[in-house]
C-alpha cells in the first residue's frame, strides 16, 4: 500500500508523467484488440467453379474452396445467398451455410455443391468468422447446353487433344482437363459429367473420398473411361484388362471398332488379358485393345493403349473412333441414371408441384349457406315485420336487425373457424432408386402449409443437398441451409400464415435396402422371384421385361414371392398400365410422381437385358422428414417411388 501511495503522489506532482502513462496503457490494450478487428487482412480465399470454368445450371455444381490463413486458428464458415425463378411461379430462396475449420498459419480446402442456376445469375460466396466477412469470391463459370462435358483427369490442358472433333450420338464432346485434386468428393457433382477419362496412375492419386465419390457416380449410372492397364483403386474391383509387359501392337484393329478404312498402324500397349466377365469391343484376347464391363447401372470402358500416343493422334480416324466409343456405350447401357437433371424443370424440381395438391380448408358447401343466407332473410324480414307489428314496437326494428345481421357474422366465422386445420398441411412425394447393393439415391419435395406464421426446423441426412423455394413473390423469410457433421438443418422462420414452402432435397442411402430378385427367362417368358429386403412395405410391385408386365403384389419386409405366369399382362405402354394397377399414381399427390414417371422412364429401353422393378411406399424417405420442432400436423400425406433394375439370366433352350 505505501508503494502505491508513492506512486500517486509522484503521479500528482509530475503530470506529464500521468498522462503518459494512461496514453501506454490506452495504447497496450488497443493493440491487444488489433488482431481482431484486422483478422480479415489476414485470410484470402480462391474458389474454382465447375470442371475448368464450366457447368450445366441444371445440375449441382462443384466450388472447389481455397482458403489461406496467417493468423490464429478458428472456425469459420462459407455462406452462399441464392435466389431466383426455378418452376413457373415457384423461386429458390434461401441462404447455405458450411463450416470451416481454419488452422493457424496455414491453408484450409474444401468442396461445396452449389446450384447451377444460382451461379448462372452471378452471385458471391462469403467467409464469415463471427459475424463479420473476412473475404469474399465471386462465383463465376461458363454456363453450357447442347454439349456433353467430359471431362479429362490430368495436370496438363493439352491432354484433352485426343478428343478434338468427337461428338456422342451426334452432340458435341466439349472436353475439360481435370487436375486430380480437382475431382470433387461428391457423387451428386459429377452429374454435370457425361463421362470421365484417366489414366490407372491418375485414379490411383485421388484421395479416398474422391475415389469413393467417383465409383458411386459410376455405380449410379456415369461412364469412365480408363486409359492404359494397372491396379486401379479397391472402390473400382478389377478393372477390364489386366495389366501385362509392355509391347507394339498392331493397331489397325481400330479401324474396325472406328469404321474407317485405315488404322493407326503399331502402337504402344501394357494389356494382358480379358476379364472373363468383360466384353471386348476391339483387339484379341492376346492383344486387347479396347473393352468393357457393368459397374453397377454405369460402365467402365478400358483401352490398353495411352490416347496421346503419336500415331493415334496423327490418324485421320481417331475422332471417329472416340464417337465410335461414346456411341457404343449408350448402346450398352442397361440402366438409366439415378443422379440426372435433379435441378431441371421437367426433372426432379418439377416434384414440388406437389403443393398444387394440398389438402383444401374443408369448407361447407354452397347448401348450407344457401340455408344460412335464407334464414337471416326470413328472420331479418317477415318474422321481425310480423312480432314487431304485434307488439307495436316498429322502432326496436334499429336494434333487431343490426343485432341479427352480427350474429350471423358471428355464426359464419364460428363455421369457418371449426372447419380451419389444427396445425400444419405437408404433401410429399420422392424417388428411391435402389442400387441393387443395398444402397439407393433417394430425393424428393415436402410441401408445407399452416394457417398460422411460424417457424419449422427439419432433420436431414448430413450429406444432402437441399433447396428451398416459395411459391410466390412473398419471400421466405431467413430460410437457411446448415450443412454439418451429423445433419442438414433446413430453417424456415417467420413464415406467414397460407404460404406454401417447399423443400427439396437429394442424398445417398447406405442402408436403404434392396429388392433382391432372381430372374431367368425361358421359351418367351420370365421366372424368378422377388424378395422385399427393405424397411417399407412395397404396394403394387410389377416387374416390367421386354414388353411384358408382371403383377406381384404387395411386398411386406422381408416377404418373397414368386413371379406369376397369369400375372403377366403384354404391354405396350407400360406406364399407363401401371397407372391403371397402381391407382396411387394417378389420384391425390400421386399425380405428380405419376407425371413425373412418364419422363424419368423415357430414356430406359424395354429391349435391354435388365428388368425393371417398380412399386410405392407410404414412407421410407428421410428427405421427407416432418418439422422437428413443436408444430403439431393436422394432414401428414407422402408417397415415394421405389425402384431397381434387375439383371435377368436367359436359359438355353434345348437343341437352340
Amino acid at each position: 500500500m505505501r508503494f502505491v501511495s508513492r506512486c500517486l503522489d509522484a503521479l500528482g506532482r509530475y503530470p506529464a508523467i500521468a498522462c503518459a502513462a494512461i496514453a501506454a496503457t490506452s495504447l497496450g490494450f488497443w493493440s491487444l484488440r488489433a488482431p481482431e478487428a484486422f483478422a480479415d487482412a489476414s485470410v484470402s480465399m480462391a474458389t474454382a467453379v465447375g470442371y475448368g470454368g464450366y457447368y450445366v445450371a441444371d445440375e449441382w455444381v462443384p466450388v472447389h474452396v481455397f482458403v489461406r490463413n496467417e493468423g490464429p486458428a478458428g472456425m469459420a464458415k462459407l455462406v452462399l445467398r441464392v435466389g431466383g425463378p426455378s418452376i413457373g411461379d415457384r423461386r429458390v430462396s434461401g441462404v447455405f451455410t458450411w463450416p470451416l475449420w481454419l488452422p493457424k498459419g496455414g491453408s484450409a480446402s474444401t468442396f461445396i455443391d452449389v446450384p447451377g442456376s444460382a451461379l448462372s445469375q452471378g452471385t458471391a460466396l462469403d467467409l464469415v468468422a463471427g459475424d463479420r466477412v473476412i473475404s469474399t469470391s465471386w462465383l463465376g463459370g461458363n454456363s453450357v447446353s447442347h454439349v456433353d462435358l467430359v471431362g479429362v483427369v490430368s495436370d496438363s490442358s493439352q491432354a484433352t487433344q485426343f478428343l478434338a472433333g468427337t461428338s456422342a450420338d451426334g452432340t458435341p464432346v466439349l472436353p475439360v482437363a481435370l487436375r486430380p485434386y480437382d475431382l470433387p468428393t461428391s457423387a451428386q457433382a459429377l452429374a454435370n459429367l457425361s463421362a470421365l477419362v484417366a489414366s490407372v496412375d491418375e485414379l490411383r492419386a485421388l484421395s479416398n473420398a474422391q475415389a469413393r465419390a467417383l465409383a458411386t457416380w459410376v455405380d449410379q449410372g456415369g461412364l469412365l473411361i480408363v486409359t492404359g492397364t494397372g491396379l486401379a483403386p479397391p472402390a473400382f474391383g478389377l478393372l477390364p484388362i489386366s495389366p501385362g509387359a509392355f509391347q507394339v501392337v498392331d493397331g489397325d484393329p481400330l479401324a474396325s471398332f472406328a469404321g474407317t478404312s485405315g488404322g493407326p498402324g503399331q502402337i504402344e500397349s501394357t494389356a494382358g488379358q480379358v476379364a472373363a466377365e468383360a466384353r471386348l469391343w476391339a483387339g484379341s484376347n492376346a492383344e486387347p485393345l479396347v473393352a468393357s464391363e457393368s459397374f453397377g447401372r454405369g460402365q467402365i470402358w478400358q483401352t490398353s493403349f495411352s490416347p496421346l500416343d503419336p500415331d493415334l493422334l496423327a490418324w485421320p480416324g481417331n475422332a471417329q473412333m472416340w464417337t465410335a466409343l461414346f456411341h457404343d456405350a449408350g448402346i450398352a447401357q442397361t440402366a438409366d441414371a439415378a443422379v440426372s437433371g435433379m435441378l431441371r424443370p421437367t426433372g426432379g424440381l418439377s416434384l414440388t408441384s406437389v403443393g398444387d395438391a394440398l389438402e383444401p380448408l374443408r369448407m361447407p358447401g354452397l347448401s348450407t349457406f344457401a340455408l344460412v343466407l335464407l334464414g337471416y332473410l326470413v328472420a331479418a324480414g317477415p318474422v321481425t315485420f310480423y312480432v314487431l307489428r304485434r307488439v307495436r314496437r316498429a322502432a326496436l326494428a334499429w336494434v333487431i336487425l343490426p343485432a341479427l345481421s352480427g350474429l350471423t357474422t358471428v355464426g359464419i366465422f364460428a363455421l369457418g373457424g371449426s372447419s380451419r386445420p389444427a396445425g400444419l398441411l405437408m404433401n410429399g412425394v420422392g424417388v428411391m432408386d435402389l442400387l441393387g447393393d443395398g444402397r439407393a439415391f433417394e430425393y424428393g419435395a415436402l410441401a408445407i402449409m399452416s394457417p398460422d406464421s411460424g417457424n419449422d426446423v427439419l432433420r436431414l441426412p448430413p450429406a444432402d443437398n437441399v433447396l428451398t423455394l416459395q411459391s410466390d413473390n412473398q419471400p421466405v423469410a431467413n430460410a437457411r441451409i446448415e450443412h454439418g457433421g451429423d445433419a442438414t438443418l433446413v430453417s424456415l422462420t417467420d413464415v406467414p400464415r397460407w404460404h406454401v414452402r417447399y423443400v427439396f432435397a437429394s442424398g445417398f442411402d447406405e442402408g436403404a435396402g434392396r429388392i433382391q430378385c432372381n430372374f431367368k427367362e425361358a421359351y418367351g417368358l420370365l421366372f424368378g422371384t422377388v424378395t422385399n429386403e427393405t424397411q417399407m412395405t412395397l404396394t403394387d410391385v410389377v416387374v416390367v421385361y421386354n414388353g411384358t408386365l408382371v403383377k406381384v403384389g404387395t411386398l411386406a419386409p422381408g416377404q418373397t414371392r414368386s413371379l406369376n405366369a397369369s400375372q403377366e399382362v403384354p404391354t405396350s405402354s407400360w406406364i399407363s398400365d401401371y397407372g391403371v394397377y397402381n391407382r396411387q399414381l394417378t389420384h391425390g399427390i400421386g399425380r405428380t410422381l405419376g407425371a413425373y414417371l412418364s419422363g424419368l422412364a423415357a430414356g430406359w429401353r424395354q429391349g435391354s437385358a435388365a428388368a425393371l422393378v417398380l412399386a410405392t411406399a407410404d414412407r421410407g424417405l428421410p428427405e421427407l422428414a416432418a418439422p422437428s420442432n413443436q408444430r403439431a400436423v393436422a394432414s401428414e400425406k407422402t408417397l415415394v417411388l421405389v425402384r431397381e433394375y434387375a439383371p435377368v439370366m436367359p436359359v438355353v433352350e434345348a437343341g437352340s
